[in-house]
């Protein structure tokens, strides 16, 4: 083979590393969601745990943590949407008193409580989604930081910062787009001893 046809040892070099930067700035980015993406916000009448973490299955978590004056608890899933994120809300207390109306209501049902979240969490939403995307960004540096000790390359953490953006950026956006609530409409709460946040 003509030597002339290979590639320089230097360009080799620099397209290793730069894979290297952007498969550890999207892992990165993964693992600091799956052990940091969670948060816990006032939503109207309720406290709720939001969480975020990778997984094979696009599915929505809702559960209702057993609480004082509280008679319903309990856990229920559905496929809301496309893509490798899942999401989980937990209620884990009350505003005021649990006899009130606007509880009733927002833990009637599984549509209702997501329902409730949707309309009434928009800024616990922002809250939640800024620190997800520090998460990504933090993630990302980190992974790429690894590469970047080998050769002292600093543009390596900007490399696996920008991949762990991306890549939570587009598996994100294809959730939003594939985000069907009416899949709530056929699951239903049932019992769980303790419907604990971030299980």
């Amino acid at each position: 083979m003509d030597g002339a046809a290979l590639a320089p040892a230097k360009q080799v070099g620099y397209w290793r590393f730069l894979i290297a930067a952007v498969l550890l700035g999207g892992g990165g980015s993964l693992v600091a969601i799956s052990a940091f993406g969670q948060g816990t916000y006032v939503v109207g009448p309720l406290v709720v745990n939001l969480k975020m973490r990778p997984d094979t299955t696009g599915v929505t978590e809702l559960a209702v943590n057993p609480l004082p004056g509280l008679l319903n608890s309990g856990v229920t899933e559905a496929p809301t949407h496309q893509g490798f994120l899942a999401f989980r809300a937990t209620v884990t207390g009350i505003v005021g008193d649990p006899s009130l109306p606007a509880v009733i209501r927002a833990l009637k049902d599984p549509t209702s409580l997501a329902t409730t979240i949707r309309d009434q969490g928009k800024d616990a939403t922002k809250k939640f989604l800024l620190k997800v995307s520090l998460l990504t960004l933090a993630g990302g540096a980190s992974g790429g930081f690894a590469i970047a000790l080998i050769g002292f390359k600093t543009r390596r953490v900007f490399q696996g910062l920008i991949a762990g953006a991306v890549l939570v950026g587009v598996l994100g956006l294809i959730a939003w787009q594939t985000y069907d609530m009416d899949e709530f409409k056929k699951v239903q709460f049932h019992p769980a001893a303790q419907a604990l946040a971030g299980d």
